[in-house]
């Protein structure tokens, strides 16, 4: 591939997943907002967060099984409209279940960024595990700026924050436009066919990988706050920290992953990053202060900041079209049924039985990445001793 085409691409991805982490990011937000205006109950806002990782879901494998048939370029100028979509059409009604329609677009153009920028990162980038945790600290960087452009738009009117996001999926899909996708994704990163990957162990271990990862970040993300209220350790305002810190901390760290370590062995870093994983969600659970709950907080989000990153640049042939689009969704079921197992636990024994419940969660990523290296090495070694033979 031509050198301007590999960087037209590389810009494209990073531009596109700053876009896709504002908006992707920013629906939890809206929804509040959405909530106080027409009187939602918690059920309908569960329905509508429900709605946006079925989108997402949905759209994952729809971008990857797409692709073979139409081409990148047809299918992510088609999906990448949800973000527009859906925004404007919540600023436009109050219906319940278009609000559905609507969350469900704009999950459905979340999932085809990071399905998208995943591919065109492992087909454009000389270093891969670097380019994605480049493309991914901007994704960080949105989520981080969204609370901060939805607080501004927010003193124009009541609906600006939601034209506002709008405008920004209107320059998602010209960002994607502008960056002229191939009409024919390759079919892989390294040449292999769309469909090699079933027969892949490594592959089917790094979906592992990320189906933990996908339970445990956002069921934290998403109960830690409840957390720290009901069990007194930060209150009122203060608990809106909690976003702020972990994705403070995943920004920074994959900005030092990608411009200072240099990982040369993928594997084995995903290992010590599930381990940290481990020792930081245990001591976060034990933390009985604000400042040490947040410091501990901040660890964490360190510690997993690489492993989605990392654990797809791992992927190798396997990262074409078709295999992003298996891969990614599979392991985004994790991102559903987490919070609501947490959330059964907690109705049954309390928040910190909850909070509890991820470990497995965390412990299960750990497994996954340990097993991901034993057969990585052993792989490595038996083709060692073939080429030793005379």
């Amino acid at each position: 591939m031509q050198a301007l085409m590999r960087r037209r691409f590389m810009r494209c991805a990073y531009r596109t997943m700053l876009l896709g982490g504002l908006l992707g990011s920013s629906s939890g937000v809206v929804m509040s907002l959405l909530q106080d205006r027409y009187a939602l109950g918690y059920e309908w806002g569960g329905v509508l967060l429900a709605a946006l990782s079925v989108g997402n879901l949905l759209s994952g494998f729809t971008t990857g099984m797409l692709t073979v048939r139409r081409g990148m370029r047809n299918t992510t100028l088609l999906l990448s409209t949800g973000g527009a979509a859906g925004y404007f059409a919540m600023a436009l009604t109050g219906n319940p279940w278009l609000l559905v329609l609507a969350f469900g677009l704009v999950g459905a153009a979340k999932g085809c960024v990071l399905n998208t920028d995943s591919v065109l990162v492992a087909i454009s980038a000389e270093d891969r595990t670097q380019g994605m945790n480049l493309a991914h600290s901007r994704f960080a960087l949105g989520s981080l700026v969204c609370p901060l452009l939805i607080a501004a738009l927010g003193l124009l009117h009541w609906r600006a924050p939601m034209i506002g996001l709008g405008l920004c999926g209107c320059l998602l899909w010209l960002s994607y436009y502008a960056g002229r996708l191939p009409r024919r994704a390759s079919r892989t990163a390294d040449g292999g066919g769309q469909w090699d990957f079933f027969h892949s162990r490594r592959f089917w271990l790094l979906t592992a990988v990320l189906f933990f990862q996908n339970c445990t970040e956002i069921a934290v993300t998403g109960w830690m706050v409840t957390y720290f209220k009901d069990t007194g350790i930060l209150s009122g305002t203060a608990g809106q920290l909690t976003v702020t810190v972990i994705w403070g901390a995943m920004l920074a760290a994959r900005l030092v992953i990608a411009l200072v370590l240099h990982i040369r062995n993928g594997f084995r870093a995903l290992t010590l990053m599930t381990a940290c994983c481990i020792g930081a969600y245990l001591l976060l659970l034990q933390a009985e202060t604000a400042v040490s709950a947040l410091a501990l907080l901040f660890v964490f989000g360190v510690s997993i900041a690489g492993v989605n990153p990392t654990a797809v640049a791992s992927a190798g042939k396997s990262l074409s079209s078709a295999g992003v689009g298996v891969m990614l969704p599979a392991a985004g079921v994790g991102a559903i049924l987490m919070p609501y197992i947490t959330g059964l636990v907690a109705s049954a024994w309390g928040i910190h039985a909850g909070m509890m419940s991820i470990t497995f969660a965390v412990a299960g990523m750990f497994v996954s990445s340990a097993l991901l290296l034993v057969v990585r090495e052993r792989g490595e070694a038996h083709a060692g001793s073939r080429d030793e033979r005379p």
